[in-house]
């Protein structure tokens, strides 16, 4: 599971990657070509130039009125239902969100994208030694990855404002990956017309084609006071 992101593109420039891709209804239908990831070693830039953690700010990609703009959202969502009584939510999976009602405004007016360099992602609770660093996760292009999210965002913030990233994968064993794109494929999670159906055929085109990640690689995740 992600624990932290790492987002040195400016909201400019993760723009510009669909100045010549946007369309009002976005094209879903295409075949995708999931993004390759790798572990590798994380960027020498200091941390706290791009390091973020939950419950701190970041860029995020919505679509309003037919155009792409950027907003700046706390990593952390809750909920009006859930204020008081439970953590902010940093993680939903894409199967509930689809099939809850609870998510149904939300999943319709608040589907983003978040461009990163990638992400420190913690070894599975299952693995053979978990106390195992946590991975540096990036692409093998020199291109930002477009990470799948959900976010409530208002001009006059009221305490339930935040993001949460979007995952997938095994439900019964509870392994669930980050529902990530290259630029050329990240317009179809904003489709106007996204719904169940739609998005399961978003599932099974991703898990046609697994990520690539190479093994036997851990990094030293920065230290907090770094931040």
């Amino acid at each position: 599971m992600c624990d932290g992101l790492v987002q040195h593109v400016s909201s400019k420039d993760s723009l510009a990657y669909f100045d010549q891709r946007d369309t009002s209804g976005g094209h879903f239908g295409t075949s995708l070509t999931p993004v390759e990831l790798c572990v590798a070693t994380p960027p020498k830039t200091q941390p706290r130039h791009g390091m973020i953690e939950p419950n701190m700010q970041v860029s995020a990609i919505r679509r309003r009125g037919g155009r792409l703009e950027c907003i700046k959202v706390r990593w952390g969502w809750s909920p009006i239902w859930s204020v008081g009584t439970m953590p902010p939510l940093t993680h939903l999976p894409l199967h509930l969100v689809m099939r809850s009602k609870v998510f149904d405004q939300i999943k319709r007016e608040g589907r983003v994208l978040v461009a990163v360099d990638g992400w420190y992602e913690s070894p599975e609770p299952t693995a053979p030694h978990p106390a195992q660093r946590p991975a540096y996760v990036t692409s093998r292009q020199s291109t930002p990855i477009f990470i799948a999210a959900l976010a409530q965002a208002c001009e006059n913030p009221l305490g339930c404002d935040g993001l949460a990233l979007v995952t997938y994968g095994d439900i019964a064993s509870q392994q669930q990956r980050l529902l990530a794109f290259n630029a050329e494929d990240a317009l179809e999670w904003l489709a106007p017309d996204l719904g169940w159906e739609q998005a399961q055929q978003l599932i099974e085109r991703m898990n046609a084609t697994p990520p690539h990640l190479e093994s036997g690689v851990t990094v030293q995740r920065p230290a907090q006071g770094g931040l």
